[in-house]
């Protein structure tokens, strides 16, 4: 367990105190938080701690000289709830401790609010799903595992986990955000004093993040990993078979309406129970439409063959030297149905620079390259052709 050193000054009398502190704050009284919250980051290894406690404080100046080995040194806030005590300062020590000192109007015990970075967290998703393929339907099914691996047994914590990439200016170069937006602090607890030697926030654009909250209170022991379950969604699924510059493999196509979804690994089950695999899972937004690759398929066939390729006609420079080549290139692609329903297909062809496509029917350029729609029905094989002319410098 942590030990603390806590001075409380105004003649100057320092008491040494040494215990197991039931807080896992730098708390300078060995009491229990009244509440806590824990906001835990995905992949940097932080999460953002708030404990609510209640200090007993004499009239006037209370110092307070704080020592602990959880807190990382990076951000620390400590906010006052009543209005019958003043934060006037936050301030290191030489032995990367903490020096605060609070005003009270009278004698009591009063309620604060720690707020702070540790490290030792961490959370990611997982997905099972079920691809009803006859309905057109996929079932997804997220789990969400949180891991503590600090020494530290958590009672009756708040957990949250963040999705998306934290953008807090302070010193150093880890995340975070503000913690009433984190922690859904009550609205009259409001930021006094920073440390010292912080520079103050600035205010920019958050890269697009969304906050999940368990919505009871829960133990999470040290050295453990929790798995809680969000409910399961339902998409409309749609299956592609895609042959993109020379790879064929079958995707699902599906569009989010709900919160978003973290990227992670799904294992799919098909008809009879079967297993599909398991694959790469997007981060998806809401009302963003997205995929998953999931292999190729046995039942369908795809063959690209370069049927023609030929120079058309030729352009000279000032000089009656040849400066460059106007080409034409033919494409077959031979594609076979062997299975029992119709198949939609993708198909996605890289082009040259300034490519112009000339006679091919049902083909239109994107993003530098020839895409073609089709479906073919089961049992069945078809050839489309891909025409295009190019320029070929000389050199």
């Amino acid at each position: 367990m942590k030990r603390y050193i806590l001075v409380m000054g105004g003649l100057l009398l320092f008491f040494i105190l040494g215990f197991s502190s039931l807080s896992h704050a730098l708390l300078s009284q060995s009491i229990n938080p009244d509440e806590s919250w824990l906001t835990i980051y995905q992949d940097i290894d932080r999460a953002w701690v708030a404990e609510k406690v209640t200090l007993s404080l004499h009239q006037g100046e209370n110092r307070f000289f704080l020592i602990g080995d959880n807190l990382l040194q990076e951000r620390f806030y400590f906010h006052p709830y009543n209005s019958s005590t003043s934060l006037k300062a936050i301030s290191t020590t030489p032995t990367n401790g903490y020096q605060i000192e609070i005003e009270a109007q009278q004698a009591g015990s009063y309620s604060f609010l720690l707020s702070f970075f540790i490290s030792g967290f961490n959370w990611e998703e997982r997905y099972m799903a079920i691809w009803d393929e006859k309905n057109s339907n996929f079932y997804l099914y997220p789990s969400v595992f949180l891991s503590n691996r600090k020494n530290i047994n958590w009672k009756n914590v708040h957990v949250s986990w963040l999705l998306g990439k934290p953008a807090f200016l302070f010193d150093g170069d880890k995340g975070g955000i503000p913690e009433e937006a984190a922690l859904g602090a009550p609205d009259e607890v409001q930021p006094q004093v920073m440390m010292t030697r912080e520079r103050p926030v600035e205010m920019e654009r958050i890269s697009e993040y969304q906050i999940f909250r368990l919505p009871y209170i829960i133990d999470l022991p040290s050295q453990s990993v929790l798995q809680v379950f969000p409910g399961m969604r339902k998409f409309p699924v749609k299956e592609i078979i895609r042959f993109d510059k020379g790879n064929l493999k079958r995707v699902l196509k599906m569009k989010s309406e709900g919160d978003p979804l973290p990227q992670g690994w799904v294992t799919i089950f098909g008809e009879n129970q079967s297993v599909l695999g398991t694959f790469q899972f997007p981060w998806v937004r809401t009302q963003e439409e997205f995929e998953i690759a999931v292999g190729a398929i046995k039942t369908f066939q795809v063959e690209r063959i370069e049927k023609s390729y030929k120079r058309l006609k030729v352009d000279w420079n000032e000089d009656k030297n040849i400066a460059d080549f106007w080409s034409e290139v033919i494409i077959e692609f031979e594609l076979g149905n062997r299975g029992s329903v119709p198949k939609p297909v993708e198909i996605i062809e890289p082009l040259p620079p300034e490519a112009k496509l000339t006679g091919s029917q049902g083909w239109h350029w994107e993003d530098g390259n020839a895409h073609l729609e089709i479906t073919i029905e089961p049992e069945q094989e078809e050839t489309v052709t891909l025409r295009y002319e190019f320029r070929e410098v000389w050199s």
